[in-house]
């Protein structure tokens, strides 16, 4: 192998990864956004049980009930936080009431919190790992599997085909691009950023 060729071909494998560092750096500034975009929803089933379970999702149900006029008028994730902020007791008296139709006598504690999030693929768009504020409601001692979606914008309220109603949802176009445009690879990549800084 002649020098030029060896040279040629340490360039390419560099520039390759260039590539990829670009790639994976856009899709963290990206995704850092997204974080500061959204509001998640986070409901802890108090165990695995199949009654317990199926308590989980009458909570999910009622709370997305709530959710809906409540956060109807919040244009960004800041709002929305200051009004699930004010409505904790009545979302946990809310879940409480439903469990108590159900025979149950569990307690349920709502809260935000900053919580991590793994990748996560949703009928029509997609969510990358990553640190977000969310909406956590558990039940009892929450020793269950737990559902989760997003709160805000209302996006497991309603469906969505696509990045134009993430748009005028409120959500940035590079948010809505990350979340609809199949960037199962820029995931990837901002994983293993994460890891790596970790």
């Amino acid at each position: 192998m002649t020098p030029w060729i060896r040279r040629a071909g340490v360039l390419l494998i560099l520039l390759g990864l260039a590539g990829l560092f670009l790639t994976g750096a856009a899709a963290e500034r990206a995704r850092a956004a997204l974080e500061d975009e959204l509001i998640r929803i986070h409901i802890v089933a108090a165990s695995d049980s199949p009654e317990d379970q199926a308590r989980k999702l009458l909570v999910r149900d009622r709370i997305l009930t709530e959710l809906s006029p409540l956060l109807a008028d919040c244009g960004t994730a800041a709002e929305a936080q200051a009004v699930l902020l004010e409505a904790l007791p009545d979302l946990a008296a809310a879940a409480e009431e439903v469990l108590r139709e159900a025979g149950c006598t569990d307690a349920v504690t709502a809260s935000l919190a900053v919580e991590a999030f793994p990748t996560r693929d949703y009928e029509g768009f997609s969510l990358p790992a990553g640190r977000y504020t969310a909406l956590r409601l558990v039940i009892g001692d929450g020793g269950g599997h737990n559902w989760w979606c997003v709160a805000f914008p209302p996006l497991c309220l309603e469906a969505v085909s696509g990045g134009g109603e993430l748009t005028a949802m409120g959500l940035s176009p590079d948010a809505a691009a990350l979340m609809t445009g199949g960037y199962t690879l820029r995931f990837r990549c901002v994983e293993l950023a994460e890891r790596l800084r970790s």
